[in-house]
């Protein structure tokens, strides 16, 4: 669809503010400029008073909205992060939305200011970070984001240079596999330009099915030496031979060795099977390689502009074996090489040419760039983003069997010879390419419309286009099917806030700080119409540590282009339970998009409160309620329980004996999802030993260095502008107080509860609805778990550092149909939990004048999955299903990892 005039103007005129503000600067406009690191004392006559100048940190968030979370230097350094990554990884209890369906990855801010995305600043070291600030969702509105994302803001230090090198290696307490790592990373911060590059290398070797002692759950005669099956009345392999065995025989493994077995051969293993194991060809985890570069560069290029551009390019090969070339033969009664008198089956995998494998390749590209703008009470963001992912797959099919099937029946070959098949050659392999590019535009223009005496009404207005293009090619039996998708995307959106009452003014001083916000917002899609967002809030602050915020949302969402175009692949050999015969087999999975996927609209109701309670230093607690409506979801295919197969017939292929065959696992959609759930928890944090030396006012020096005239911080590093916000402090300035010289010893815990009240899903009108929280499922975990419990915590002392991460989730269920031979799922209940240790070597002195090298380096040592917890799932009769073995369900297991960091 051709943008619209209309539309082209719309986002240019988010510009038009900007350029009448650069007129009235260049006219000599007395409007503030982004706030100072310092603010200057108001000017009084002469006293004997000390007057004490309050130091704020340029780079903060400008907002009366008061961060969930706040982290100074010294809480940065406990967390014992190699990059920002592993920083916002360590904080994912406070950054976690979970709001709606649940909410994804949160909003990045650098110095107060938007960034083309988090690739701009993931690699950088958590020792350039002056602050972080961690802010709910509201937030979001103020850079142009709808309401469902946290928002994390990382404050720069000034004149930072680093160039640092890591190396890991990790391997689980089974053994099987190993993953290699090693990354360096280049940072130098300046007073105006930023510059960041890291290189990466990651290998991992494959992990096979035999190297967990999985039992088989392949219910197929096939096996390496070959096993005999009847074809005689009742399945019997010959009367003969049943005679010499004392019983009817319908199966016999074929005599191993023996290039031409007789009878009495075969009564030695009448109704025993061959071996039919094959874990060894089988991978529960690829063979990976991988190689990413990332490079950023930014630079002020005025007092109030910053321009910064960011490379990124990764590729990743990936290889997994799926198992060996198999068939079965009918071998003739009339067969030279046959002892058997009557038509048998013979059924055999072989070695040759080699195990059946899927090999991938992935090459990533991406590049962002940001122009930020501020003059007076506003600020202007353009950022643009081009990602283009192609992906090449090639997966083995079967060998060719047919002269060799041909030959059989022909009598012209011995099918128990050693060299049987040793010249097979595989069918022409599945072949699936597809390039995906993404270009994106996005003008944001923010700033204050109007002053009140309660306090400034904030206004984000937003434009940007999208071009989405998706081409895919899939050979298969000598059928390509190509797909070309096409989407361009303009949108538009306006949030703002309006404060109602101030602390200070009138009413507000008895009934406390009242706000409102609201957004709306627009997108035309080439392929899909027209789409509407919107949200409306509010907010009210009693006291100045307690708020409550409500909010209500809403958005229409289309199914993403891969989801509507990605190739059709078909992975043979993957390990099922089928629920209906109670049965793990190997089956054959199809996956890829479903160009009928329609539109979902969702809708939200929020409802929040934080207490930071003065009587419990630094503690802060959290309550949240959500509640969603969905329809039209575009969901992953589920769990195949009988009431799924009921509503997706088509999507199950079974043989004529009712077993199953294979699935086709592309998305779905369903009809309608509701959800509530409450969601709370609390941080709490503080010093080890002695506390800090005391700061000054809003984290200053001490009153006697402000009297003295001390020096006031310098500008922020990358040129970083706008900030001086209400909240943020040097230093770190957090509320559990900076460090006062030397790293500080410190412990902390973030400890969150979530319980679920409804969860339920409507796939289609007339069909039964699923209660996941009452024996319905649509993963392979089973149903939802009403309970889940997220914890993050540790403690840092002498350059000793400890922490625990993890999640706990109640076990669920998963029923059957009811009837014979159909079974219920008990899912139990997980607690996976990592612990971390590192020390820094830079405060243990006697090592340090023993080995000088060693100065800026940190060894680490993480266990993942310390408990070791995997979850246990039984059949109502207390057995576990083949599929479910743990060698399944968890292949990594308890995983330990070393690492050696060194900063030059």
């Amino acid at each position: 669809m051709p943008i619209s005039r209309l539309s082209a103007i719309l986002l240019a005129s988010t510009a038009v503010p900007v350029m009448a503000l650069d007129d009235v600067q260049n006219t000599g406009s007395t409007v503030a400029i982004a706030n100072e690191d310092v603010e200057e004392a108001v000017q009084a006559p002469p006293s004997r008073e000390i007057v004490v100048t309050a130091e704020r940190i340029r780079g903060s968030v400008d907002t009366d909205v008061p961060p969930v979370e706040q982290l100074n230097e010294a809480d940065i350094t406990a967390l014992g992060a190699s990059s920002l990554t592993d920083l916002v990884a360590a904080v994912a209890p406070q950054t976690n939305s979970g709001r709606g369906r649940g909410g994804g990855m949160p909003i990045i801010l650098l110095n107060g200011q938007r960034v083309s995305g988090f690739r701009e600043l993931r690699d950088l070291p958590p020792e350039a970070i002056r602050q972080v600030q961690i802010f709910p969702e509201e937030v979001a509105l103020k850079y142009g984001f709808r309401p469902d994302q946290r928002v994390i803001n990382f404050i720069l230090k000034d004149n930072f240079a680093s160039f640092a090198t890591e190396f890991e290696q990790a391997q689980p307490q089974d053994g099987g596999f190993v993953t290699n790592e090693f990354e360096t990373t280049l940072t130098r911060i300046g007073k105006t330009t930023r510059f960041n590059l890291d290189v990466e290398l990651e290998r991992s070797t494959a992990l096979t099915e035999s190297e967990r002692d999985l039992i088989s759950s392949d219910s197929s005669l096939l096996a390496r030496g070959g096993n005999i099956s009847g074809l005689g009345l009742n399945g019997e392999i010959a009367p003969a031979l049943s005679r010499l065995a004392g019983s009817n025989v319908t199966k016999a493994g074929v005599p191993l060795g023996i290039s031409n077995p007789n009878l009495a051969q075969f009564a030695g293993t009448a109704n025993r099977l061959n071996d039919r194991n094959i874990g060894d060809v089988r991978t529960l985890l690829p063979r990976t390689e991988r190689l990413e570069m990332n490079g950023t560069w930014s630079r002020s290029l005025g007092p109030q502009t910053i321009l910064s551009l960011n490379a990124n390019y990764a590729l990743t090969g990936r290889e997994s074996l799926l198992g060996l070339p198999g068939a079965s033969f009918i071998l003739p009664g009339s067969s030279p090489f046959s002892p058997f008198g009557q038509d048998v089956t013979l059924n055999r995998y072989f070695d040759t040419p080699r195990p059946l494998e899927r090999e991938s390749e992935t090459h990533v590209f991406q590049t962002g760039s940001t122009f930020n703008h501020a003059l007076g009470g506003w600020r202007w963001t353009l950022t643009g983003n081009y990602a283009r992912t192609a992906n090449d797959t090639r997966t083995t099919r079967n060998a060719d069997f047919t002269a060799l099937r041909a030959a059989v029946l022909a009598g012209t070959i011995n099918p128990f010879a050693a060299d049987f098949g040793a010249n097979l050659l595989f069918l022409a392999p599945d072949i699936a390419n597809s390039l995906n590019q993404n270009m994106d535009l996005r003008s944001t223009l923010a700033g204050t419309v109007l002053k009140l005496p309660a306090g400034d009404v904030q206004m984000t207005l937003a434009s940007g286009l999208t071009r989405q293009t998706l081409d895919s090619e899939t050979w298969r039996s000598g059928v390509t099917t190509d797909i070309s998708l096409r989407r361009n995307i303009m949108n538009h959106s306006v949030n703002a806030e309006l404060p109602l009452t101030g602390r200070d003014f009138g009413l507000g001083a008895a009934i406390g700080e009242w706000w409102i916000n609201g957004n709306i917002g627009y997108s035309d899609l080439s392929d899909f119409g027209k789409l509407l967002e919107y949200g409306a809030g509010l907010r009210w602050a009693p006291v100045r540590n307690l708020t409550f915020q409500a909010s209500i949302t809403g958005d229409e969402n289309a199914p993403g282009i891969g989801q509507l175009g990605n190739p059709t692949l078909v992975t043979p050999n993957v390990a099922t339970y089928d629920f209906t015969r109670g049965e793990s087999l190997f089956i054959n999975v199809i996956t890829g998009g479903n160009a009928a996927l329609v539109g979902e609209k969702r809708r939200d109701l929020i409802l929040n409160a934080n207490w930071n309670p003065e009587f419990i230093k630094d503690f802060a607690l959290q309550f949240s309620y959500f509640k969603n409506n969905s329809r039209n979801t575009t969901a992953a295919f589920p769990l195949l329980t009988p009431e799924i197969e009921a509503a997706f017939a088509s999507r199950v292929v079974r043989d004529i004996n009712g077993r199953l065959f294979s699935i086709d696992q592309r998305p779905v959609n369903f009809d309608r999802e509701t959800s509530q759930r409450i969601r709370w928890g609390f941080n709490v944090s503080g010093n080890i030993g002695a506390a800090a030396p005391p700061r000054g006012p809003a984290g200053g020096p001490p009153p006697a260095a402000a009297a003295t005239g001390a020096p006031a911080a310098p500008r922020a590093a990358g040129g970083g502008f706008g900030g001086g916000g209400r909240f943020g402090a040097p230093g770190g300035g957090s509320r559990f107080g900076a460090p006062g010289g030397g790293q500080p010893s410190r412990w902390n815990i973030a400890l969150y509860h979530s319980y679920r009240i409804e969860d339920e899903i409507r796939i289609r009108p007339g069909v039964p609805v699923l209660d996941l929280l009452d024996g319905s499922a649509t993963s392979s975990n089973g149903g939802a778990s009403r309970h889940e419990v997220e914890l993050s915590g540790g403690l840092f002392h002498k350059g000793f550092g400890f922490r625990l991460q993890g999640t706990y989730k109640s076990a669920t269920t998963a029923n059957g149909t009811g009837l014979v031979g159909s079974n219920d799922l008990r899912f139990s209940d997980i607690a996976a939990i990592s612990g971390f240790l590192f020390i820094n070597l830079d405060q243990q002195a006697r090592v340090i004048k023993a080995v000088p090298m060693l100065k800026g380096s940190r060894i680490s040592f993480r266990v993942e999955n310390i408990l070791n917890d995997i979850v246990d799932v039984r059949d109502q009769n207390g057995n576990v299903p083949l599929g479910y073995q743990p060698g399944y369900t968890d292949p990594r297991g308890r995983v330990f990892e070393l690492s050696f960091r060194k900063r030059f």
